[in-house]
């Protein structure tokens, strides 16, 4: 997955022509959507010279008045389209990526600068939407609008009830599209005056969560400024294995009758020596070993298990069409349909806690909304790559992103340069001896229970994934422990 998208400001210039070819090749470009072209019937003669292949087809909005003009252009072993729209200020074609053989709908836009014009194709496109029964979309281009102040410096709007009425209103378009704007690489702003003093970033990629569905590591790069005012923006799905995920206590665990027996067994065979606070961690990290084969055996993939039972269901319903069922059989689906309202319960809270949208009940019915925070967080909380400190190049290889972080702290941690901080006759304030016995005092049994009942039982408080919840709730197995490991804490510091 390749697209690439510029405002190139006019096309007439050999240097430009170079420099989009010289992109093509480098970046592997699949799809190829310019704006503001300028130059008049566009042909495929130009398209295949531009590309350096004859395998690919294009659209092309002419120009008005010498104003606007936009291209697409794509490879077909890439992309097949079956139906487009060509206006001035958008190409909207939909097709199938022949990657996946999957539907999708790409816009190339060009935005007006004025905001009525631009209001209206807002509405256009999402008509457009509200029709199409695709749901994978990805719209791109310049869209000559911000989505709040800090994607601007350096302008300051005449109008300012204008401007919020446009940031409001481009904003309110992607959230009624259901579009998300993907994690950005590179630089902040996408168009920069010449002189350097005002910058924007008017230039984006915006796709549905039915895209990311897809194409799960979607990003767009920002590609140093050269030919125009405007950055070249590329679309890239990069799939980056950072090896083994960090365990995560999961609630439904709880739900199950056998879960306190099996969590009571494992605690009191584990046998660990020295202090308080080692015997605690060794004998969580001991039952984070043996949670995670509990959860293989016992609970097994909760979408392999509802799959299953609706299959069983399926083949009861068939029969009892044609013959119809006995009592066992009407017994069994029974069963059946009991176990798939369990699994849909357990499947809607594992989603809930993934996506960490704690403000809904838990219960509802927000499958398709957990989903869409599962994957937006995600995108949100990825380690994208790093910059080498020595080289200044950027990384996203694992395994150089671990290296460059690592020489980073080290490098951090390990200064000993004296800067040169005194506290000589620095007169400090003191406090009374009740204040500082009432500071020092050992934590008591109340207190410490009292501080952890205080806390989110969804929030883990550390990095062992082990939940305020699971605490809680085993109270009971986990109280010596756990008040062991805080007085040994408050003894030996």
């Amino acid at each position: 997955m390749r697209i690439l998208t510029l405002n190139v400001r006019g096309f007439g210039s050999l240097v430009k022509w170079r420099y989009i070819k010289d992109l093509i090749r480098k970046e592997d470009v699949k799809m190829l959507c310019l704006q503001e072209v300028r130059l008049s019937n566009f042909s495929l003669n130009n398209c295949c010279q531009l590309w350096g292949d004859n395998d690919i087809d294009y659209f092309y909005s002419n120009p008005t008045n010498g104003s606007g003009g936009i291209l697409t252009i794509w490879h077909k072993k890439f992309f097949q389209c079956s139906n487009h729209i060509i206006n001035r200020w958008f190409i909207m074609f939909s097709g199938f990526f022949k990657e996946k053989n999957i539907p999708v709908v790409s816009v190339n836009v060009y935005s007006s600068c004025n905001l009525h014009v631009k209001m209206q194709m807002w509405t256009n496109l999402l008509e457009i939407r509200q029709r199409e029964p695709c749901n994978s979309w990805c719209i791109l281009g310049d869209f000559n609008s911000i989505r709040n102040e800090r994607e601007r410096r350096g302008i300051n709007s005449p109008n300012g009830n204008g401007n919020k009425r446009e940031l409001q209103g481009f904003n309110n378009f992607i959230d009624n599209m259901e579009l998300v704007d993907i994690p950005c690489i590179g630089r902040k702003y996408t168009w920069y005056r010449p002189n350097g003093k005002a910058k924007s970033r008017l230039g984006r990629f915006l796709v549905s969560f039915e895209w990311l569905q897809q194409w799960t590591g979607s990003k767009q790069y920002v590609i140093d400024r050269q030919i125009s005012d405007h950055c070249a923006l590329v679309l890239k799905s990069n799939v980056v294995d950072w090896g083994p995920k960090p365990f995560k206590f999961l609630d439904i665990w709880q739900e199950d009758k056998e879960f306190e027996n099996f969590i009571k067994s494992k605690w009191e065979s584990y046998v660990v020596q020295g202090n308080e606070i080692i015997v605690l961690k060794e004998k969580l990290k001991m039952l984070k070993n043996d949670l995670k084969g509990w959860n293989k055996d016992v609970i097994g993939h909760i979408y392999k298990i509802k799959l299953d039972i609706l299959r069983n269901i399926q083949k009861l319903d068939m029969r009892d069409d044609v013959d119809g069922l006995d009592e066992n059989k009407i017994r069994e689906r029974r069963e059946l349909l009991s176990q798939l309202q369990d699994i849909n319960e357990r499947n809607e809270s594992l989603l809930q806690q993934k996506s960490r949208a704690l403000w809904i009940k838990q219960g509802d019915s927000n499958s398709k909304f957990f989903h869409a925070s599962i994957k937006w967080r995600r995108l949100r909380n990825e380690i994208k790559g790093a910059h080498c400190n020595l080289s200044g190049i950027w990384v996203e290889e694992p395994n150089r992103v671990k290296e460059v972080v690592k020489e980073f702290y080290k490098n951090k941690m390990s200064a000993i340069e004296d800067i040169g901080v005194r506290l000589d006759n620095v007169e400090f304030k003191e406090i009374s001896e009740s204040d500082n016995r009432l500071l020092t005092d050992p934590f008591d049994e109340k207190e410490i229970k009292e501080a952890i009942w205080n806390c989110d039982s969804h929030k883990s408080p550390g990095p062992n994934g082990v939940t305020f919840s699971f605490i809680k709730n085993n109270w009971c197995l986990l109280e010596k422990d756990v008040l062991g490991a805080v007085k040994f804490f408050h003894r030996e510091g």
